[in-house]
């Protein structure tokens, strides 16, 4: 298990006093059994950016096919790519779910980047500095 960063509980909306932690980990399972296996180059390339990504993102959504789940977007300017990262919220509901824990991350294209926008779920925070 890795401690990745704390989330910024006042950019999620009603959840900000649901959740019992605002620490972020990536749990082995988690990195060896899906992320490497399926995304192993993106992660590679996104590695360095996880912690701005959760800590600036320009978009945070409520992931409507996943409970209690969030996604982070951000353009990453430097290397030109459009990340994502998807975290389980730890909300005391279970034992298993006590850290915020990120599920998955990758890379986006323009047309995935708009669509994730538009059809996973209600923005809860948007980055209002930058211009999209």
């Amino acid at each position: 298990m890795q401690y990745i960063t704390k989330l910024d509980k006042k950019k999620l909306g009603e959840y900000e006093k649901k959740l019992i932690t605002e620490e972020v980990i990536l749990t082995d399972e988690r990195l060896y059994e899906h992320i490497l296996l399926f995304h192993e180059e993106e992660y590679k390339q996104l590695r360095p950016y996880i912690k701005s990504i959760i800590e600036n993102p320009d978009y945070i959504i409520e992931d409507n096919k996943h409970q209690d789940t969030m996604i982070y977007l951000k353009k990453i300017d430097t290397i030109g790519k459009n990340g994502r990262v998807i975290i389980k919220l730890a909300l005391g509901q279970d034992e298993e779910h006590n850290k915020n824990s990120i599920i998955t991350l990758m890379k986006l294209n323009k047309r995935t980047w708009s669509q994730t926008i538009k059809n996973r779920g209600k923005i809860i925070w948007k980055n209002r500095n930058k211009k999209y």
